[in-house]
């Protein structure tokens, strides 16, 4: 077995290997190929993924090293001017998992100041309650 991986490292030197875009096209084949196989089973599609996984091997052979990296930087660029974006969805998602876990001893409201998300103990009725981020007190009234 490590006769086999010392091929592969002397077949892979000098060549480009994986890199970030070469992951967010592995991602974005995965989501790709999951839809087709779901939603739309086209062969057009299914072509698109083929060609996909073709340019994730061409980059990852590649002895282009200056190309594949320009390449790169400008996949970074544009992904780190994203990033915040998907941090939001990220918090979003987390913020639903911890309102379901708290759901029966705890409601999440929101600042009507500053629009933050204020978590406060589950006690039916009118209370007032003070904001973390602005210190602005504000009535609600818990229902259910």
């Amino acid at each position: 077995m490590r006769n086999f991986f010392t091929k592969v490292a002397q077949f892979m030197y000098g060549r480009y290997g994986m890199d970030k875009l070469n992951i967010g096209l592995f991602i974005l084949w995965l989501v790709v190929n999951i839809l087709n196989t779901v939603f739309f089973r086209n062969w057009i599609v299914q072509l698109v993924t083929y060609l996909i996984v073709a340019l994730i091997i061409f980059r990852c052979l590649s002895k282009n090293i200056e190309q594949r990296k320009r390449e790169n930087d400008i996949f970074m660029f544009w992904y780190y001017k994203a990033k915040p974006l998907c941090i939001k969805i990220k918090d979003w998602f987390k913020l639903q998992g911890r309102k379901f876990a708290d759901r029966k001893t705890h409601r999440y409201i929101k600042c009507p100041y500053c629009k933050a998300t204020i978590r406060v103990p589950f006690s039916k009725g009118k209370h007032t309650v003070k904001c973390p981020r602005c210190s602005e007190d504000f009535k609600t009234n818990i229902r259910f």
